[in-house]
């Protein structure tokens, strides 16, 4: 088998859902088959800007494995660019009060060859179903009543009803750094890996989730049925899903050349790779990076779909391996179920299988190990040192800017709204020229001509992008709220109607 012989075949649906709790998508991702890299993040903050630190973590991480040079360290790489990522997301979150608060999950792939490898933050999931049609989740849910579990201090029946369920102890831009669980794996052609945000998850669980995959349908269509489901079932969040699919690509063999001395090949080792059972040998590096446990999802071997319309309880076992019981000191609320999931027995044919699969990857491993160390010590070389390229923050989005003028066109739309929610708090600024801009459009003049005057006070302290704009829009509504006849005159201009779309306080810019 060529080991870079592969190809994609990807899909991705993103919603906002159904509930008027969340009238805006705050979750982001990125489709980059070409590159083989594959991102999942969900925004946490609602009103403070979720969407924004989303869209920042999935930019970051596509600038990054575009610049990714051949035969360059993808899981060096994507760690990297996720701790960057949370360190512009926690520096804007404090730059701008407009953001506040603002952080988001992220789930990342990057597929080269035969070689998976994922880095997490969060309870957004990744899914690997195999060609064998054996399920897993490679990704633990960064959740206060997950981790409980795992600690053995509560069951998954306590956690699903557990009035903490949806609060994440881990995301980007909540904290100046974060911890990211990375892992690298080998694969095998026909494997598909399903990332999603638990919008997805809170409405379809894993038996579910297997048996789309397992259908003989196209990535897209599976996306397309996912988002029905949900929808089907009351669509209570943001949902999104990308699926990748890795197929391998027949090549035929060269004809053979008569009376041509064979050229001698020699054998690529990957030393990135490493099976989920697979021991380090003995001459192996001091230092080791911990790897998030995958957990195996047993269920019943069948192709028969079933209609995952028919909300029907299936139960089978989650097998995982021990996780860590660190405590995270902060903890970022946001909206996410866990789903609980219970158990059918796995048949004893199944775990001798597993046992002997167990046993030859220590064998080859052990063997693979003992090689590299022979020749590393033969030639008396050291391993090279890879370079990581660096990674910068992206700068296609001026969000200050955008901010403003997304928000100057809710008050617009809706200046009772903004005034409701605003009009009790400390405001910057720019908030304080909408708050009177919102009492203009209401023809409240005094409310009006006092918080304009206050933001003309405070223009030094604008946004630079803004300033311009505020000075102008400032002198004319001053110059309306001075004069009855200038008030007359735009009353009867301004016809005050129902907003077209409910009111949105998020100041952001989404990405499809």
């Amino acid at each position: 088998m060529t080991v870079n012989n592969f190809q994609i075949d990807s899909a991705s649906i993103s919603d906002r859902g159904l509930s008027e709790k969340r009238p805006q998508n705050e979750d982001s991702f990125l489709e980059l088959t070409e590159r083989g890299c594959f991102v999942v993040a969900d925004g946490v903050g609602g009103a403070q800007a979720g969407d924004v630190a989303s869209q920042m973590a999935v930019e970051i991480l596509g600038e990054a494995f575009t610049n990714l040079p051949k035969n360059g360290d993808a899981e060096e790489l994507m760690k990297v660019a996720i701790e960057r990522a949370n360190e512009a997301i926690f520096q804007m979150s404090h730059d701008l009060a407009s953001l506040a608060t603002m952080a988001t999950t992220i789930v990342a792939l990057h597929v080269a060859g035969n070689i998976a490898t994922i880095g997490h933050v969060g309870d957004s999931r990744l899914y690997r179903l195999d060609p064998k049609g054996s399920f897993y989740r490679e990704t633990q849910d960064h959740s206060v009543v997950e981790e409980e579990v795992r600690a053995g201090r509560m069951t998954p029946t306590q956690a699903a009803n557990h009035p903490s369920r949806n609060i994440i102890s881990r995301a980007l831009g909540a904290e100046h750094s974060v911890e990211v669980d990375m892992k690298t794996i080998m694969i095998e052609p026909n494997t598909t890996f399903l990332l999603c945000s638990d919008g997805i998850t809170r409405h379809i669980d894993d038996y579910q989730l297997r048996e789309l995959l397992l259908f003989k349908d196209s990535p897209a269509n599976i996306c397309r049925r996912m988002k029905e489901i949900c929808y089907e079932r009351g669509a209570e969040d943001n949902l999104t899903a990308v699926i990748a699919k890795i197929t391998e690509i027949a090549v035929e063999e060269p004809l053979a050349v008569p009376f041509e001395k064979p050229v001698e090949i020699e054998e690529a080792t990957v030393a990135a790779a490493r099976p989920q059972s697979f021991a380090a040998p003995a001459a192996a590096p001091d230092f080791v990076e911990e790897e998030t446990p995958t957990q195996p999802l047993v269920m019943p071997l069948t192709n028969d779909f079933t209609n995952p319309a028919v909300d029907e309880t299936v139960a089978y076992e989650v097998q995982s391996s021990a996780a860590s019981d660190s405590e995270i000191a902060d903890q970022s609320a946001r909206s996410s179920d866990y789903h609980d999931l219970e158990s059918v027995q796995e048949t004893s044919s199944g775990k001798m299988s597993r046992l002997l699969s167990s046993i030859i990857f220590l064998i080859v491993g052990g063997v693979l190990g003992a090689g590299v160390y022979y020749l590393l010590a033969a030639n008396n070389r050291q391993s090279p040192v890879v370079q990581v390229p660096q990674v910068t923050q992206m700068q296609s989005l001026d969000i200050p800017f955008s901010s403003f003028e997304k928000l100057r066109r809710s008050v617009d739309n809706d200046p009772n709204a903004f005034i409701n929610e605003y009009a009790k708090t400390t405001l910057d600024t720019e908030s304080l020229y909408l708050l009177g801009r919102a009492y203009l459009l209401t023809g409240k003049f005094p409310e009006a001509k006092k918080y304009l005057e206050e933001a003309k006070n405070k223009l030094s302290q604008a946004n630079a992008v803004n300033q311009r704009v505020l000075a102008n829009d400032i002198a004319l509504g001053l110059s309306i709220v001075d004069e009855a006849a200038a008030q007359n005159k735009f009353q009867s201009q301004i016809k005050p109607s129902a907003p077209t779309t409910q009111y949105n306080g998020n100041a952001n810019l989404s990405v499809q």
